[in-house]
């Protein structure tokens, strides 16, 4: 056993796998580079960067249609953490004079492990808020949910979100807390809402009863893409039936039954953060003579439990908090209000970066400390 298991790991530790793994990491660079031009940062970053496997090549013109099995950059980068664990453990000496090689080595993998953690536990999207309002919440920028909200408690509304494999074609919802069953019939990444050719059958309610979905290809810029639902509802009793839902819907699709109203929401999905923003002023500054903003800044309170911290979040000053980085990002005027939007990232692996720099950087120190009476000495032999 113990022979096998060196076997493995000297293989693993070959430098000729790492070579070969950053070429195709070069490659998969370049192609998702190109595809980013046709379908957008979003899709080519899902395609390429963000599988372990891809079978089309999208955006590649030339491959358009065609069936290519490859790895993808998280199977990629996967190789090469084990590849340069492999050697650490199995190839490399461990003695003194090598201090700084195995710390540097460990930096460069701390710096991937780093990376695992954005990848999985990473979240951005946006918040809006109006002068005066606060909110414990923000918005994901692309994964969607299906929020069942109960509206019949007069302080609060109770809300029930479905995301992930609930967002597709013959997904059904039922239990935890939906009072009956809903079927996805048809989903739409990005649709347009044209009006029915022709009367609506009976069981067709609400927005379905006068317009019709027509899919649309999705635009480059993905957050342009607007999705849609065709959802039929059954158990709910009078209100049974096939109903469109779009998202960012401004008139909200009311359900009927059992003594409570229920609304049905297709929106981007919602995060709930450990504290609140709530909104004092939004200021803003114009060029002079234009109608285009020169700098805009939004004053907030930052709510947690019993205490109140004022901060001013600007264009070249964010917000950190825990793990949430909150960037002034744009502004809504509506009438004589204004909004403030504000980007929230939420980076899990934010630090390991700096981390790992820090001990590379030590590690080559020690490394030049080492070596440093063999040069001197080589020196004054010539």
């Amino acid at each position: 056993m113990a022979i096998s298991v060196k076997r493995i790991g000297n293989f693993v530790a070959s430098p000729a796998l790492f070579f070969y793994t950053a070429i195709w990491l070069l490659i998969i660079l370049v192609a998702g580079t190109i595809a980013q031009k046709y379908v957008g940062l979003y899709v080519s970053q899902n395609a390429y960067f963000s599988s372990w496997f891809f079978f089309e090549w999208p955006g590649i013109p030339i491959l358009e249609g065609l069936i290519i099995p490859a790895p993808g950059g998280r199977f990629a980068l996967t190789i090469m953490f084990m590849n340069l664990l492999a050697k650490l453990v199995f190839k490399s000496p461990w003695r003194w004079d090598r201090t700084g090689t195995l710390i540097a080595h460990g930096g460069g993998l701390l710096l991937l492990i780093g990376g695992f953690f954005t990848a999985y536990f990473s979240k951005e999207g946006n918040m809006m808020l109006f002068e005066g309002d606060s909110s414990g919440n923000y918005a994901d920028y692309h994964e969607l949910e299906l929020a069942v909200i109960d509206q019949s408690p007069e302080d609060y509304n109770n809300v029930v979100a479905f995301r992930n494999e609930y967002i597709r074609e013959g997904a059904v919802i039922e239990g935890s807390g939906v009072p009956g069953k809903i079927t996805v019939r048809q989903f739409f990444r990005n649709a347009s809402v044209l009006r029915a050719d022709s009367p609506a059958p009976r069981d067709h309610k609400g927005l379905a009863q006068r317009f019709r979905l027509a899919p649309k290809e999705l635009d480059p810029v993905f957050e342009r893409n607007q999705a849609a639902m065709v959802v039929e509802l059954s158990g709910f009793g009078q209100d049974d039936g096939i109903y469109y839902l779009l998202q960012g819907m401004r008139i909200p699709q009311l359900i009927e039954t059992s003594g409570k109203i229920f609304q049905l929401d297709l929106r981007n999905a919602r995060y709930i953060l450990p504290f609140k923003i709530e909104l004092i002023d939004f200021i803003k500054r114009m060029h002079p003579g234009t109608q285009t903003a020169k700098d805009y800044r939004s004053i907030v309170n930052v709510l947690e439990g019993d205490t109140k911290r004022r901060v001013e979040i600007s264009m070249n000053q964010p917000l950190v908090k825990n793990q949430y980085i909150f960037y002034q990002a744009s502004f809504i005027e509506d009438g004589d209000r204004e909004a403030t939007v504000l980007a929230v990232v939420r980076n899990a692996g934010r630090n390991y970066p700096y981390v790992s720099s820090v001990i590379m950087c030590i590690g080559l120190m020690i490394h030049i400390l080492f070596r440093l009476p063999n040069l001197m000495k080589k020196r004054r032999s010539l």
